[in-house]
């Protein structure tokens, strides 16, 4: 699920309890403030940010833009692949 906005030069998007939803710049250019985070990202059309905690973010066209929040992040393939082969297997005994 995922829902799409339409941003603003000086009309920043609140985003609240939103850990692990994903900003996806569809057009022009979204500057991303988010609590607890040292730095900025500014996002280009096509690039994507994971938000980090459920602290506030502010989402804020530089000039005008389009962005879409998704749902929750996806889990990468490559992490899923090594959390399967890392996992810790169980101990098999028997009784003889």
């Amino acid at each position: 699920m995922h829902t799409d906005h339409e941003l603003r030069n000086e009309r920043p998007l609140r985003l609240e309890k939103a850990r692990t939803k994903v900003i996806e710049c569809l057009s022009g250019m979204a500057w991303i403030t988010a609590y607890a985070q040292f730095e900025d990202c500014v996002l280009r059309s096509g690039e994507r940010y994971t938000i980090p905690n459920d602290g506030l973010v502010l989402v804020e066209a530089v000039g005008s833009g389009h962005i879409r929040v998704h749902g929750t992040a996806a889990p990468r393939p490559a992490l899923l692949r090594w959390l399967h082969r890392h996992r810790p297997q169980p101990l098999i005994t028997r009784n003889t």
